[in-house]
């Protein structure tokens, strides 16, 4: 780690003084610039850490070890993606795999794992695309599109009555 922040930081810093000095830039500024770049990077990169630290905390935090949902984990209101309703309302089924001829089953495209018989998912009603429902939970909470086409999710568009007759 030492290592490689000494990498990131020398670089720029030693490009920077090469070219003062070759701007003819006396040598005293030159340090002084340097010394600045140093401190600055050192006092950026620690409150990066810090960041970091807090939001890991924050996540521990906010998640319910009894609950198995994500939703739980989420603040009240999303900042890009989509709402805590809207969400919801999408349609949730126990998966079944079907009989193909690849013998394959579904892939959630946020986790990368194979989707399971029996386990809940969540279908997107315009491109009918599975997900485990914890991890589309989660993505459309800072997302307003399918992760596998992009295609924009409208829950209004969930048709009521394919709702109520495959849902848990």
């Amino acid at each position: 780690m030492p290592l490689k922040l000494a990498l990131i930081v020398a670089a720029p810093v030693g490009i920077t003084c090469a070219i003062l000095y070759l701007a003819g830039v006396p040598w005293r500024i030159n340090i002084r610039i340097a010394t600045f770049l140093l401190v600055f990077l050192f006092v950026a990169g620690l409150c990066e850490r810090a960041r970091a630290r807090a939001r890991l905390r924050r996540l521990r935090h906010e998640q319910d070890p009894e609950s198995d949902q994500s939703m739980a984990a989420l603040p009240r209101e999303p900042a890009v993606g989509l709402g805590r309703a809207a969400i919801a309302g999408l349609p949730v089924y126990k998966y079944e795999k079907l009989e193909r001829g690849g013998g394959e089953g579904d892939q959630c495209a946020v986790c990368l794992a194979e989707i399971r018989p029996k386990e809940v998912v969540k279908q997107l009603p315009a491109c009918t695309h599975l997900f485990h429902e914890g991890c589309i939970d989660v993505w459309l909470w800072s997302h307003r599109t399918c992760p596998v086409c992009r295609c924009p999710v409208e829950v209004s568009a969930v048709p009521a009555v394919e709702v109520a007759a495959r849902a848990l």
